[in-house]
């Protein structure tokens, strides 16, 4: 059986505020809004994947792809 690995709301938010912080950005807004203007940089496309699942798990309503 696979372990089974609990993520705490302030766990999630803490990282994707490091990951946004790496891009020069304060939230994942902007970081939507940059995807929207198809300005992502390779240090977006690099963070991308992670940013979209933690702003799924918070129940975010909009994802970058």
């Amino acid at each position: 059986m696979a372990p089974v690995i609990e993520l705490k709301r302030h766990d999630l938010e803490a990282r994707r505020s490091d990951l946004l912080a790496e891009v020069g950005l304060n939230t994942y807004e902007e970081f939507v809004e940059r995807s929207r203007r198809r300005a992502f940089s390779d240090a977006d496309w690099a963070i991308r994947d992670e940013l979209d699942s933690i702003a799924y798990l918070l129940g975010a309503d909009e994802l970058t792809d």
